[in-house]
């Protein structure tokens, strides 16, 4: 067969299968579209250059963007397989050899994947320069354009490598198919997974006890370091569930339909049977759908909340626009000596003393606890446990009330106390290290850059502060340097630019101390926090294209299965309203059904996965299930939209 008669063939099946290969096209372009861009930002001198914190981010994106963009269009290649075995028959019983077919089948994939590659290039350029600038803005950099965004030779040579690759697989794939099998082989395996399944308790078993392992971890799970070990052990066990108990559950569920006399009404008796006849086949693709929806729901309310806390948590974790930490060790010989050279060094910055305006200086030590009832016990790292493990941050009085401008006083035997995950702490005395204190409950000030739940503790006085730091020093065996008190002077400046500023009081950082800069900090903090961001976006809109190609396949394949069958019901005398009301009760049930258990996955897993955001900074439970809510509401509505479009497709395809 020439190239030009196998072309004519190929272009007649795109044709003919375009309801099914238009979305396969749009959907990988779009999937490729957005590894593109990652791949182009991650190469951007422009990026590398002024955003060097946000590269492994990125980096990371293109890993899980590259292996989900794969599983996706696999997967969509499978189905695209299944529709054509009967096309596949018929060739070979119309007499064309098996080398014919492939060649056939070669240039069909060919075009289709030429076209993914096309919109992936072009896509990902024009789009690339919104998310260039979308990515830019979320990280706060408003003096960028267009021009910093170049097409990327590097991009445009992985996408295709990795097309090409896809292309490959296919066509080896499909090749396979053809050189194994025979036509009748090939007719069958177009109805294959059709037919009633039979009941898998022990599968069901599995599911059950999965699923539940899954909730009861994510439930019970407490502190940010144990969801960290945790968060993945839960996914994967639910993951497992879901599939088992669609595999399982939704056939004993309705065998047990069965049973009821009510089974036998008109509607009820063709929506169960139709049910299990079809359950079989669309088990894992119903699970799929419920697993990336969860997917989408969580990362998006979970980067959306990490995000729009930045601004909260900068002004917790540097007070000032400047802070110079001292490397000596604080005691009560050289408290004054410290904080003085501190402030001596600090004052050479301006011209006139007066420019340094709100300035204190704050004496601070760490280290680990745990709290037993109304015991603060001090922790060595043997004695460390990611589930009852905390920090202790304490800090002085005076430093306190300067920096939140407030005139509290305290006894010898009395401290504040605060924990920066629970708001109204109930906590009325305390035994530290053989002395008892009583407590006074404040709003949290542990700096937010603190990761893990943390107790804050203010004392009266350096005095105070030294009997923390000897039994943190005696605990870790004076192994650990936060144990030891540090200085800190903290300060804001007046009459003078930043940019001015900031030629100056750089040179601190040459001295033996460490300098922070707050506006470097939270470009920093924006950087991190615009990337995870940018990036939970992406991987979002990749389960959410995921889970609308999934539905359309589904509804798809459903109306070309189904279009046999109403004929078939029709011919025995079915009214069409009665045919109708029992298939559309099928496909709700179906459908409906993944984005019930998506919810539900959700709303259990929203404990853990608050945990894991609070690693960000200190975010309200409140705030969180808002933010939640918020997201949970909008897919509902884009799946809503999505089944009501592809129903109508649906019912096309059988009439």
């Amino acid at each position: 067969m020439s190239f030009l008669m196998a072309k004519k063939f190929a272009l007649k099946n795109l044709k003919a299968n375009k309801v099914l290969e238009i979305p396969f096209v749009l959907s990988s372009g779009i999937m490729f579209i957005l590894f593109n861009i990652m791949v182009s930002l991650a190469s951007n001198s422009y990026v590398i250059h002024r955003h060097k914190f946000l590269i492994s981010i990125i980096n990371m994106g293109i890993v899980i963007v590259g292996i989900l963009a794969v599983i996706f269009v696999l997967y969509s290649v499978s189905v695209l397989l299944k529709r054509k075995n009967k096309t596949l028959a018929l060739y070979s019983i119309l007499g064309l050899e098996k080398k014919h077919i492939r060649k056939i089948i070669s240039i069909e994939f060919m075009y289709l994947f030429t076209m993914i590659l096309a919109i992936a290039t072009v896509g990902g350029y024009i789009f690339g320069q919104l998310a260039f600038l979308g990515l830019n803005y979320l990280m706060r950099d408003m003096g960028v354009n267009v021009m910093h965004y170049p097409l990327s030779i590097l991009a445009i040579v992985l996408t295709m490598v990795v097309v090409i690759i896809l292309y490959l697989i296919t066509v080896i794939r499909l090749s396979f198919t053809v050189y194994i099998s025979t036509p009748t082989e090939l007719l069958n395996k177009q109805h294959s997974g059709e037919g009633e399944p039979k009941s898998r308790y022990l599968v069901l078993l599995f599911g059950l006890i999965t699923l539940s392992a899954g909730y009861w971890i994510a439930l019970t799970t407490k502190g940010t370091l144990e969801s960290i070990t945790n968060f993945f052990t839960a996914v994967l066990l639910v993951i497992f569930a879901t599939y088992a108990l669609y595999v399982a559950l939704t056939v004993v569920a309705l065998k047990l339909q069965k049973k009821h006399s009510s089974y036998f009404k008109p509607v009820k008796f063709l929506s169960v049977s139709g049910l299990l006849y079809r359950i079989k086949s669309n088990a894992l693709s119903l699970a799929s759908i419920a697993i990336l929806g969860s997917g989408v729901i969580v990362t998006l309310s979970a980067v959306t909340m990490i995000y729009y806390s930045a601004n909260m948590n900068f002004k917790n974790a540097i007070p000032r626009s400047y802070e110079l930490i001292s490397g000596e060790n604080i005691d009560l010989h050289n408290y004054k000596k410290v904080s003085n050279t501190l402030k001596k060094q600090v004052e050479k910055t301006v011209d006139n003393k007066s420019q340094v305006v709100h300035s204190y200086v704050g004496y601070n030590c760490e280290s680990w606890c745990e709290k037993k009832g109304d015991q603060l016990k001090i922790l060595n790292n043997e004695s460390l446990s990611s589930r009852t493990s905390k920090m202790l941050y304490v800090g002085d009085l005076v430093g306190y009330n300067a920096n939140l401008h407030k005139k509290i006083k305290l006894q010898d035997d009395e401290i504040l106390l605060c924990n920066n995950r629970i708001e109204k702490l109930n906590v009325h005395k305390l035994r530290i290290g053989g002395r008892t204190f009583k407590v006074r409950t404040v709003d949290n000030f542990v700096p937010a850059n603190v990761a893990i739940e943390s107790y804050g503790i203010i004392v009266k006085d350096l005095k105070t502060m030294l009997f923390f730091s000897k039994l943190f020093v005696k605990a870790t065996g004076g192994m650990a340097t936060n144990a030891k008190i540090s200085c800190s002077y903290n300060w804001d400046v007046k009459g003078i630019s930043y940019k001015k500023y900031s030629k100056r009081v750089h040179v601190l950082s040459a001295n033996k101390v460490e300098f922070v800069d707050a506006k470097e900090f939270l470009t920093r903090f924006y950087e991190i926090n615009g990337g995870f961001l940018f990036i939970g976006i992406i991987i979002g809109i990749i389960f959410l294209v995921g889970t609308i190609l999934i539905i359309y396949y589904k509804q798809v394949s459903a109306g070309y299965e189904d279009r046999h069958k109403f004929r078939i019901m029709k011919e025995i005398g079915l009214e069409d309203a009665l045919i109708k009301k029992s298939n559309t009760s099928q496909l709700m049930l179906l459908l409906y059904s993944p984005l019930c258990v998506s919810i539900i996955h959700c709303i259990v897993a929203s404990k853990i996965v608050f945990n894991l955001v609070q690693m960000f900074g200190g975010i309200k439970w409140q705030n969180y299930n808002i933010c939640l809510a918020a997201v949970i509401s909008i897919f509902f509505i884009i799946y809503l939209l999505v089944f009501k479009i592809t129903s109508r497709i649906y019912y096309n395809i059988v009439r």
